[in-house]
């Protein structure tokens, strides 16, 4: 038997390992960027989900011409505003013949309806304690020109702990995978290093430093990690675009396809990618850089 036949099956075991490493690690970083983009997701709706929150701010008759409108557009420029829309009296009549069918004003002989404006806070306001210095704060300053201020605060007070409970909840699950996920790609980097236990220990034995001989290993699983987190991260945008075209994310689309949410789940994926097969190689290394030579037959 010649020399290149012996080493055939030997390279097709490493060229098999390395793929083997690669593709685990793959699956996992896929899962963790899965993880990502769930919970950036989560977060987003929930964003949009508070800011659906009104508040209905009543002109008064005493009101000067053109308040309601100036009072939109000062409303625009308070940091706890997304928005404020102004309704005339004709807007807002022209609604509700809509819904009745039927117009108040021909039998009533005038428009019943006031001018209001409809203030959108912004999600980080969206909150009864927050609301309240708010409302007092625009009565104030309108005065006799406001009023009724309305607004449905028990709703607010079941969005706020229906979310809360959300977040606990899906806190606590993310924590649970990534540590599954770390277990997983721990164990599968200490089986690659377990085949080379004895080369660990006979370079020790020669005389090579500890990081000498940690060094190629950790810097190997470091390049596995980011083969893997390139092709999770392709995986993912492949799922992505499949998703968008079927129309299946339309909800959450616009709300990642932002640089920031982009930037947390590649930088989540590749941290990992390299970070943990780096501590588990790191780790595995000593586990066999400690033991006598005579142990490792048994392990």
């Amino acid at each position: 038997m010649s020399s290149s036949q012996i080493q055939k099956p030997k390279r097709r075991k490493f060229i098999g390992a390395k793929f083997t490493t690669t593709l685990s690690i793959t699956l996992v970083l896929f899962v963790i960027g899965l993880m990502a983009v769930g919970g950036l997701a989560a977060a987003s709706l929930t964003k949009v989900f508070r800011e659906q929150f009104i508040i209905s701010i009543d002109i008064s008759e005493a009101a000067a011409p053109g308040y309601g409108a100036k009072l939109a557009k000062d409303l625009k420029k308070q940091k706890y505003t997304k928005d404020a829309i102004y309704i005339s009296a004709d807007s807002a009549l022209t609604v509700l013949t809509d819904q009745l069918g039927e117009n108040p004003e021909a039998f009533l002989g005038y428009n019943p309806l006031l001018p209001s404006v409809e203030l959108q806070l912004d999600a980080d306001y969206a909150h009864s304690d927050s609301i309240a210095p708010i409302v007092k704060s625009i009565k104030a300053k309108g005065g006799a020109s406001i009023g009724n201020i309305e607004y449905d605060s028990p709703l607010i007070d079941v969005i706020n702990k229906n979310v809360r409970k959300f977040a606990i909840a899906l806190t606590v699950l993310v924590v649970l995978l990534i540590l599954i996920c770390i277990s997983l790609i721990g164990n599968t980097v200490r089986i690659a290093m377990y085949a080379n236990r004895f080369l660990i220990k006979t370079m020790q034995l020669v005389g090579a430093t500890n990081w000498f001989i940690r060094r190629p290993l950790i810097y190997q699983n470091i390049g596995y990690g980011l083969i893997a987190s390139v092709i999770a991260l392709a995986a993912l945008a492949g799922l992505g675009w499949y998703g968008m075209s079927q129309g299946a994310f339309d909800a959450v689309a616009d709300l990642l396809l932002h640089p920031l949410p982009i930037a947390i789940i590649v930088g989540s994926v590749v941290i990992s990618g390299i970070l943990i097969p780096a501590f588990a190689a790191w780790t595995s290394v000593d586990k066999y850089l400690n033991r006598k030579k005579d142990d490792l037959y048994l392990m």
